[in-house]
């Protein structure tokens, strides 16, 4: 086949060949492949599936970005998921077709560099986790597919050992793990563009079932040590600045690594304009297979979603073999490898996440799969007629402040002072224990980890379902008072509405939407417009499908003018009572039909460097009107959920300021909240409730850690033999 034929279709085993005469023909897949290794994998990827990666579609990434700013303007809105659908959206074009789930693809393969002592645990954990993973199915794999409800797929490259009685498909078996790379190549350049090979091959079969979004992970004892490698070759960098704690190893065998690595490179010299010669020489059949992946994913018009820092090395060879791939891949969080940092900066890629995570196994990049997922389908509902944003806005639990002045009880602020619980210590040291034994290095989930154990100390429990009910409570000031609403609706309401609302029934923003004379003439509302609403029909379509994807019960409760600070902050107090009775969880959040005015809030009560302006006995008078009761409503929610032992998740940066004012009077509070955005997200969220929704997730996923990992012992898998984990890790 000369290597100017083109590849056409395929059809019942059989291709099209148009060669450099442009004459067609057809022959069978058997006899393809009998070409393809004539040529040698090599040739062909370079000269045959490299040169299939197309640049990617801006123009209709543009266009659906201006689509979307339309209704919701980028200062505004969801920050970095802007960014990120925009990206997905280049990758597969439009008109948008119906979003699969993703694919998870773990590849596994042992290293011969584990000779050097370099890992925390021993070469057979390699093995043990595969089977953990197909017959256990208890491996962090397992739980984030569980969550992102990924297909999963393992693959067996290089493990060291038998599995062919395992459900496992290693059809595309390369060796019984690498050589020693510290002795010489860690593999043949053949085998390492036939590892890149096996990854074009899985990214195939995909494509052949509809997926469109890549996540890939690995697992093989010392890989970090061949990535450490990898990156200080490609990235131009020391061995100390690329190699970390992988597994969490001691002190003493960190520098036992940073030296192997150091001989690695003195050894073999690896070439950096020579991607297969770097991967031959200090690489990884699973890393092989994960830069083939990605190359494979572009060639199909496939998105790969970056993990940490070994799919990070893969992506640096991906990238040096086909340029144009860096195109179809996105970051998702910056790991605990010192070297990942270079990676992206490398590739030019952005992470949103910093959670500490130090394992592989698709991990942040099925949180951001999660969020992509949640962001198209939510997107999409701004696309939406007026009449179907008006369903989305009636899916919403509406309340509003009552008419009169509220009646006041004695859980006032100082109640709280004196009566807030302390966590379960009991639920959570079991919970901890419970961490500690699951089938990873110990700690390498970290604010995962610290996720789960902080909701089993608020709810007493040491389990959490993964299920726990959740909710987010919106609290927003319609800028006319009560009375006025009323005297204006009795002007156009239709006359079953005024009935209702003669007979004491509420009157809310859908029943305005519903009343053909106000819609026809809404600047006659004595300029009460959807903007002087507590939210817009594009805020409301955006927020329920977040929601709606996670399974988050809405309550949106509505102030008026008119009332004290008091009235506020009891009406709040009794929304959070009631909601945290029923849920686990509760998102809470401002929101305003003009953003910038919640924004505002934020800007009154932090200075530039974002510490707290003001006293914390005076802060309140600093504001307006409308902000003293978005404000004071919102701390009596926080106060209550708290107390009723919910996990309280903050939403935009004015939630957060105003937790952080209550923090400092009542530093009990602290332990029962949970701040997203900056300390876990750094995506730049502004839109309302997206960010709290975002978190709430983050803490779903947490529970799928903790209900469906197993432990060492359940999952028969070997423990640490050094570092934090030893001793305290059992079987």
């Amino acid at each position: 086949m000369s290597k100017k034929s083109k590849l056409r279709k395929a059809s019942k085993g059989y291709i099209k060949v148009t060669d450099s005469n442009n004459k067609t023909f057809t022959i069978s897949q058997e006899e393809i492949m009998a070409k393809m290794r004539e040529m040698g994998y090599e040739r062909l990827i370079k000269e045959v599936v490299c040169k299939t990666v197309k640049p990617v579609k801006q123009k209709d990434a543009d266009e659906y970005a201006q689509i979307i700013d339309r209704w919701m303007p980028p200062e505004h809105g969801i920050g970095a998921l802007r960014e990120l659908a925009k990206r997905y959206v280049a990758v597969v074009g439009m008109p948008l077709k119906t979003m699969r789930t993703p694919l998870t693809a773990i590849f596994c393969a042992d290293h011969g560099v584990a000779e050097e002592n370099v890992s925390a645990y021993p070469p057979e954990t390699t093995l043990h986790m595969a089977t953990n993973y197909v017959i256990s199915k208890g491996g962090a794999a397992n739980a984030f597919a569980n969550f992102t409800q990924a297909a999963l797929g393992v693959f067996d490259v290089g493990i060291n050992g038998d599995t062919s009685q395992l459900p496992i498909d290693s059809t595309m078996k390369l060796g019984y793990g690498t050589q020693n790379a510290a002795k010489g190549p860690a593999m043949t350049r053949e085998q390492a563009a036939a590892s890149v090979m096996a990854g074009i091959a899985v990214a195939s079969q995909a494509a052949k079932h509809d997926f469109t979004v890549l996540l890939p992970g690995e697992m093989g004892i010392s890989n970090t040590t061949a990535s450490a490698a990898i990156t200080a070759v490609m990235c131009g960098i020391s061995p100390e600045l690329a190699t970390g704690r992988g597994t969490n190893i001691s002190d003493q065998r960190l520098q036992t690594k940073i030296a192997t690595v150091k001989k690695m490179l003195e050894v073999n010299q690896p070439d950096a304009s020579d991607p297969f010669d770097v991967l031959a020489k200090v690489g990884g059949f699973e890393l092989g297979a994960i830069a083939g992946l990605i190359i494979g994913g572009a060639s199909s018009g496939m998105l790969t979603i970056l993990d940490g820092f070994n799919t990070g090395a893969a992506a640096l060879i991906a990238a040096a073999i086909c340029p144009a791939v860096k195109d179809y891949m996105a970051a998702s969080h910056i790991g605990g490898e010192p070297g990942h940092k270079y990676v992206l900066d490398k590739l030019g890629l952005t992470p949103v996440m910093k959670l500490d995570l130090k394992l592989g196994e698709a991990i942040g990049s099925s949180l951001v799969a999660d969020l992509l997922v949640k962001t198209m389908i939510s997107t999409a509902n701004l696309t939406k007629s007026d009449e179907i944003k008006m369903t989305f806005m009636d899916k919403m639990n509406w309340h509003s402040i009552p008419d009169d002045s509220v009646t006041l009880t004695d859980k006032t602020f100082d109640y709280y002072t004196k009566t807030m619980p302390e966590l379960d210590k009991e639920a959570m040291e079991a919970c901890q224990s419970r961490l500690d034994n699951l089938a990873k290095p110990i700690y390498s989930l970290g604010a995962l980890e610290k996720i789960a154990a902080q909701l089993s100390g608020i709810m007493g429990e040491e389990l959490p379902d993964t299920d726990t009910a959740r909710a987010l409570l919106l609290f927003g000031l319609d800028k006319l008072s009560h009375q006025e609403v009323r005297a204006g609706a009795e002007k156009r309401l239709p006359e079953s509405i005024k009935q209702w609302i003669k007979a004491g029934g509420e009157l809310t923003p859908h029943m305005l939407y519903n009343c053909p004379d106000y819609m026809a003439n809404p600047a006659d509302w004595e300029g009460y417009d959807d903007k002087n609403q507590a939210y817009t029909f594009e805020q409301a379509s955006l927020i329920q499908g977040f929601a709606q994807a996670t399974g988050v019960t809405l309550q949106s409760s509505h102030l008026f003018l008119g009332h004290t600070q008091m009235d506020a902050f009891e009406y709040g107090r009794l929304q959070g009572e009631k909601l945290a009775l029923k849920n686990g969880i509760l998102g809470v959040s401002m929101i305003d039909g003009r953003p910038e005015n919640i924004e505002a809030i934020a800007h009154a009560l932090l200075n530039e460097d974002g510490s707290l302006r003001y006293d914390t006995t005076s802060f309140l008078s600093h504001l307006t009107e409308n902000q003293q009761l978005l404000v004071s409503a919102t701390m009596g929610a926080m106060l209550a959920a708290a107390h009723n032992h919910t996990l309280v998740v903050l939403d935009n940066e004015a939630t957060v300021a105003v937790a952080r004012y209550v923090v400092t009077m009542l530093p009990e509070l602290e332990q029962f909240l949970l701040p997203v955005q900056p300390n876990l997200y750094q995506m730049g969220i502004k839109a309302s409730g997206v960010t709290a929704i975002a978190g709430i997730s983050l803490v779903l996923a947490s529970l799928h850690m903790l209900n469906d990992m197993k432990t060492f012992s359940e999952a028969q898998v070997a423990v640490a033999n050094d570092g934090p984990g030893k001793g305290k890790q059992v079987n």
